[in-house]
């Protein structure tokens, strides 16, 4: 390659990143316009889009890109016709200038592949933009896509473009809600840098990072060496008297003169080595000191190279919202928050495909039609916030909707129809062990396949990708209320923090971001859980295994001297949760994770391998593989002398004629450890409450045959029940019905309107 054909490649380059920025500008700005902006951010805001479009027009003649000039400066001519109050925007303009957008993304890939963009479709784009320059009617967007879509696969492109391509961001802020903007930030002088030159001085801090703790190694052995020599004086300060006699009495033979004056020179090379160890011990403390200082500094400066503000992920989903609500008939606000929070790139990278599953599905699945809505009680406009904070050295990401929530009635039924599970294994699951079906892959609750799927397909990549980077993942959801995400992830992949543990005389590593907990445990606490042993963990029943069974390790659990308690360690991937039993706890230490090579690119249970100060090669565990190993296996009890005894669970009758309720509060109520036993009606109610042993009653009041005011009233009637708590879960909200309630002898009376599964949960532990 010559110089000049060189120089254009670097010019080409350059022109591509210059091009995605202002395709970044042009989509944020455009949808801030749309959504509406205060009059004093207007003028703004039209004159930064303005200069987008210029400035591509300019840029694209630079290096010949006709296609690209020609779109531009249309687009320029349109803004500027908005700009000076020639002409009102639309939605059906809007949808033409976005239009006009991804054609001049599709052009520049068109470019790369060494072709240009359709004819057809560069002319249809040009005359929508010179018709709504002159205020002349524009084409339709379903009249657009469905010919754009053709056209792709004349072209071989197959399946649509993903939502987001050469939707690239550019710099600056994204606005938190679509209806306020924020100015965009001076730029900063920047270079561009390969990623493959970062990932390098990545690793040469990782292998700087290994260096620095052998010499921290080496400072401990200095220290332990000058402990020995402090104890090797003070043997001798003890036996110096002795000495002194032997040298004030004569008459030994020939052989004991030249010792006692060996001792005493020894003596006297033992102070001078003292003094020589305590300096070179106090020089090499201050050099590693110095050392470490630079290489803290060194490991952030290099970290934040590879940190980008989230904003550079957020930026592209706005758009996408945008475009997948109008297809869908929806209107939906995307808020973001946090968006100037940094995280590596490498994270970044992986967590795009989840965010944007789980954003596609909140509009689709999540946010209900606007009449549907306005029926509800709700604002027409659906609202999806994403979010993103950091919290010590994990990011944490949130998608959440207020939308018609997750059915998990459906979800179990989909799970059988679809041979995931069987009736017998979804009938005894309570919320959460429900709300973890949804992560199964092929998992949908819809009927009708379609491109945007139900809140199942697709969510097995957040799974997927959760455990490639040890994240965790809870899912929280109300009938009518809405589903929040909440993704747990590191802040960064250069280093980690371990925790590391001795199994079976064998350190390990486990990943602090998939530690949720470290327990010392008591034997007595250990239960036992459908036949395994178990212990309770935030009200709730977690099983409990053996790390060295699994990682089938020689098993020496020594006995448990009385009184003395296990370490425990607590560890979740995604949404699930296990107890490993550990022989001992060694510490935490900030450590770099090597693979194990091609050879062994895949060892069950093993994320890589880390050397430690001491030279010694410790394995990192893999969690995700440690979390299927114990659900493939059967429990492994551990090897105590103790008594295992079963878990004491409260039992509370759920009564109410809706088999939605019923199911819902049964499912709070064995999520939460209660045993939970259900009625249809207050006679059926009564007789359970005869014949089986109750802690409490949950009842509705409007039931046929037997309504709760009258079983209440049965139940505090009966010498045998009347210490029984009864709490009433009604739609009746008047102060009538509540004082008839309390003066059957209710409990406590919750409304089904302001129902809250914290306040029957609190109720309940109250009473009982």
């Amino acid at each position: 390659m010559n110089r000049r054909e060189q120089f254009q490649r670097q010019l080409m380059a350059t022109f591509q990143a210059e091009l995605e920025e202002h395709l970044g500008t042009l989509n944020r700005g455009l949808l801030a316009l749309e959504e509406g902006v205060p009059p004093e951010e207007r003028e703004s805001l039209l004159a930064d889009l303005f200069r987008a479009a210029h400035s591509i027009k300019g840029a694209a003649r630079a290096v010949n890109i006709e296609d690209i000039a020609t779109i531009a400066h249309k687009l320029e001519d349109v803004l500027g016709a908005i700009r000076r109050g020639e002409l009102t925007p639309t939605p059906e303009l809007f949808d033409v200038l976005f239009s006009a957008v991804d054609a001049l993304s599709e052009a520049m890939a068109a470019h790369l592949r060494g072709e240009s963009l359709l004819a057809e479709q560069r002319e249809r784009i040009l005359e929508g933009l010179e018709a709504a320059t002159w205020g002349k009617e524009t084409p339709r967007r379903e009249e657009v896509e469905p010919q754009r879509e053709g056209e792709r696969k004349s072209r071989g492109e197959g399946e649509k473009r993903k939502e987001g391509e050469g939707e690239r961001p550019g710099r600056g802020e994204v606005t938190p809600t679509p209806s306020r903007r924020v100015p965009v930030s001076p730029q900063e002088e920047t270079i561009r840098v390969a990623t493959a030159k970062l990932d390098a001085l990545m690793d040469g801090m990782g292998e700087l990072l290994v260096a620095r703790m052998r010499t921290e190694q080496r400072l401990a052995e200095l220290q332990a060496m000058q402990q020995r020599l402090i104890r090797w004086q003070k043997s001798w300060q003890q036996a110096r008297p002795h000495f002194n006699r032997l040298q004030r009495q004569d008459g030994y033979g020939p052989d004991v003169p030249p010792l006692l004056d060996f001792l005493a020179h020894n003596e006297e090379h033992l102070k001078a080595l003292g003094a020589e160890l305590s300096a070179l011990l106090r020089h090499f403390t201050s050099d590693y000191s110095h050392l470490a200082l630079l290489t803290d500094d060194l490991q952030n400066s290099v970290r934040r190279v590879r940190m980008l503000p989230v904003a550079t992920l957020f930026d592209a989903f706005p758009r996408m919202v945008r475009d997948l609500a109008r297809e869908r008939g929806k209107e939906v606000v995307l808020q973001m928050e946090g968006t100037e929070t940094e995280v590596d790139r490498q994270v970044l990278e992986i967590m795009k495909d989840p965010l944007t599953h789980l954003l596609r599905n909140a509009v689709d699945h999540g946010i209900e039609p606007p009449d549907q809505r306005e029926a509800m009680g709700k604002p027409r406009r659906g609202t999806i916030c994403l979010r993103a904070a950091q919290k010590g050295n994990t990011i944490v990401l949130e998608v959440a909707d207020d939308g018609a929530g997750i059915d998990l009635e459906a979800v179990r039924r989909a799970a059988v129809e679809r041979g995931l599970r069987t009736e017998q294994e979804v009938a005894g699951l309570g919320q959460q062990e429900t709300l973890e079906l949804i992560f199964l892959s092929g998992l949908s609750t819809l009927a009708q396949v379609t491109e945007l799927s139900g809140r199942g397909v697709g969510l097995d990549v957040v799974r997927e990708n959760l455990e490639r980077l040890h994240g965790l993942v809870r899912v929280d959801t109300a009938p009518g209320r809405g589903t929040t995400f909440t993704l747990t992830l590191p802040l960064t992949l250069a280093t980690s923090q371990v925790l590391l543990v001795e199994v079976a005389g064998q350190p390990v590593a486990l990943p602090t971001t998939a530690v949720t907990r470290i327990l010392q445990v008591d034997p007595v606490e250990i239960s036992q859980m459908e036949g395994q042993p178990a212990i309770a963990l935030d009200g709730r029943p977690l099983r409990l295994t053996s790390l060295a069974q699994i990682l089938e390790l020689p098993s020496a659990e020594a006995a448990l001297a009385p009184g003395e308690k296990m370490p425990v360690v607590v560890v979740g991937v995604a949404e699930r949760r296990i107890a490993l039993r550990v022989d001992r706890l060694l510490g935490t230490q900030e450590v770099v994770i090597k693979n194990l090579g091609r050879q062994l690119r895949r060892v069950r249970n093993v994320a890589g391998a880390t050397i430690l100060g001491t030279g010694q090669v410790v394995i990192v565990l893999n969690v995700a593989d440690l979390m299927k190993s114990v659900l493939a296996s059967p429990a492994v009890v551990p090897s105590l002398p103790m008594e295992v005894r079963e878990v004491a669970r409260r039992r509370v009758l759920v009564v109410d004629d809706s088999i939605t309720t019923r199911t819902l509060e049964k499912d709070i109520l064995e999520n939460a450890g209660y045993q939970v036993l259900v009625a249809a009606d207050g006679e059926e109610a009564w007789a359970l409450v005869q014949s089986e042993p109750l802690d409490a009653v949950v009842a509705d009041i409007a039931m046929p045959r037997m309504d709760g005011f009258v079983l209440t009233e049965k139940i505090k009637q009966d010498e045998r029940f009347k210490e029984m708590p009864v709490i009433l879960v009604t739609s009746l909200e008047s102060p009538q019905d509540k004082i008839r309630g309390l003066e059957a002898g209710a409990d406590a009376y919750i409304t089904k309107s302001t129902f809250d599964q914290t306040e029957l949960l609190e109720t309940l532990e109250r009473l009982i």
